[in-house]
C-alpha cells in the first residue's frame, strides 16, 4: 500500500484504524513517539490517517525519509515542509527560508548546502533557526504545538550509513535532539519498520539515542478479522463477486493475507487486472504466487524477513533460523515454548533463557507471535515465504 506523502486518506485505507490513530494522539499529547511495525502494516497510512485530523491548536508535517539521498537533503525537506504548508509562517521565517529556494520554489539540498549568507556553523544552523521561527510563529491565540512525522527512520539511517553519511547522519540527529529540548511544543513521531532498539544499540551505535530514550512506543499490528475483512469488503464492491459471495470472500482474502493492509490492497488489484470473476481456485492461485518468490514484487515478502536474514547478530541469528525452521515443520503450524525447546534440543545444545530471549526479538519484530501460548509464524503468507526462502 502506498501512501502519498500528503492529503486526505482515502476511506478504504483507514478502515480498522480509528483506534490506532486515538492511541497514537494520546501519546503524542504526552511527548515523542516511535511508531513501530512491520512493513506493510500501514504505518505512513497511519501517520496521513493522524495528520490529516490534528487537535485544536496542532499542526503536523511528515517527511519520507526513504526517499532522500542524504542528510542534507532530509534537513532540506524537513524545513520546506515546515515552511510550505505553514498556515502563519511570519516574516521571521520568509526571511529564512526565502535564499534557500530553488527554482521550482521548493527548499533543495543544493541551496541549503550553500547557505543563506548569515549563518557560518552550517546547514545544521539554518535548520535550528527554521525550526525556532516555525515554534515561535504566531497560531491565532494559542501557542503552537508542532507534530514532525519522520517516516522510515530506521531505513533512512541504514541507507545513509552504508553510503558513508554516517557523520553527517550523526549531525542531523543531533539537531533535531537539541530541538526537541528546546521547544516543549514540539513533538517528533519518527516510524521504524522493526525496532529502534536494534538500530541504536547494535547495528548503527553511533546514532545520538539519547533523545528517543523517553519516547513512547506504538506498534501497528496486523488488521483484526473483522477489520480485515471489512477493508477486503470495501475493495471487492464492484468486482465480479455475487453479492452472496462477498462476504466469505472478503474474510478468506484477510485471513490468507495475515490482515495485512499493503498485502489486501495487493491482492485486490491482482485481482482486478483479470476483469472476470474471481473463484476459489482463483484465490488459492494467487496466494501461492504471492509467496512463490519472496523477492518478487508487489509482495516482496522478504522486506518482512529482512530483520533475522541480515540484522540479527550470530548466534542469535542461528538459533532464529532454527526457531523458524522448527514452527514451519510443526503439525498445525504452531509450538508451545516446551515443544519448540524439545524440537531444537535435537540439533544443538541451548540453555531455555538463550530461547526465550531470541523468541522475544522474534515477536517485537513481527515475525512470530504467541496465540494462547502457542508460538507460530505471524501469519500463514509469511510462514509460506519462509518456507520458499528456506527451500523447506
Amino acid at each position: 500500500m502506498k501512501a502519498e506523502p500528503a492529503g486526505a486518506v482515502a476511506t478504504a485505507e483507514a478502515i480498522g484504524r480509528e483506534a490506532d490513530t486515538e492511541r497514537l494522539w494520546a501519546a503524542l499529547s504526552e511527548g515523542g513517539v516511535i511508531l513501530e511495525g512491520r512493513w506493510g502494516m500501514g504505518k505512513t497510512t497511519l501517520i496521513r490517517l493522524a495528520l490529516a485530523a490534528t487537535p485544536a491548536g496542532w499542526f503536523g508535517r511528515r517527511v519520507a525519509l526513504a526517499e532522500l539521498p542524504t542528510p542534507l537533503a532530509a534537513a532540506a525537506a524537513i524545513i520546506d515542509a515546515l515552511w510550505q504548508d505553514h498556515p502563519g509562517p511570519g516574516p521571521a521565517l520568509e526571511a529564512l527560508v526565502t535564499p534557500l529556494l530553488g527554482a521550482g520554489g521548493e527548499v533543495t539540498a543544493d541551496e541549503l548546502g550553500l547557505g543563506d549568507g548569515e549563518h557560518e556553523d552550517g546547514w545544521e544552523a539554518v535548520l535550528r533557526d527554521c525550526v525556532d521561527a516555525v515554534m515561535q510563529a504566531e497560531l491565532g491565540e494559542a501557542a503552537p504545538a508542532v507534530v514532525l512525522a519522520l517516516d522510515d527512520f530506521d531505513r533512512f539511517c541504514a541507507q545513509m550509513m552504508a553510503k558513508g553519511f554516517g557523520p553527517s547522519l550523526g549531525v542531523l540527529v543531533t539537531t533535531i535532539a537539541e530541538l526537541l529540548d528546546s521547544h516543549a511544543e514540539l513533538r517528533l513521531l519518527i516510524s521504524c519498520g522493526a525496532s529502534c532498539d536494534r538500530l541504536f544499540e547494535r547495528v548503527y551505535p553511533r546514532l545520538p539515542s539519547a533523545a528517543f530514550d523517553s519516547f513512547a512506543r506504538v506498534r501497528v499490528e496486523s488488521l483484526s478479522p473483522e477489520s480485515g475483512a471489512r477493508l477486503a469488503t470495501a475493495l471487492l464492491l464492484g468486482e465480479s463477486i455475487a453479492a452472496r459471495d462477498r462476504a466469505a470472500t472478503a474474510r478468506r482474502i484477510a485471513a490468507s493475507l495475515d490482515g495485512v493492509p499493503r498485502w489486501i490492497h495487493c491482492a485486490m488489484a491482482e485481482l482486478a487486472r483479470r476483469h472476470e470473476p474471481v473463484t476459489e481456485a482463483d484465490l488459492e492461485q494467487l496466494f501461492t504466487a504471492a509467496a512463490a518468490s519472496v523477492t518478487a514484487e508487489p509482495w516482496a515478502l522478504g522486506r518482512e524477513l529482512a530483520p533475522v536474514l541480515e540484522d540479527y547478530w550470530e548466534p542469535q541469528r542461528g538459533l532464529a533460523l532454527a526457531i523458524l525452521d522448527a514452527l514451519c515443520g510443526a503439525e498445525d503450524g504452531a509450538f508451545e515454548f516446551r515443544e519448540l525447546r524439545r524440537r531444537l534440543a535435537v540439533q544443538m545444545t541451548i540453555d531455555d533463557d538463550a530461547i526465550q530471549r531470541v523468541v522475544e526479538v522474534l515477536l517485537r519484530d513481527q515475525i512470530i507471535e504467541n496465540i494462547g501460548g502457542r508460538l507460530r509464524f505471524y501469519g500463514d503468507l509469511l510462514r509460506r515465504g519462509w518456507m520458499q526462502l528456506r527451500g523447506l
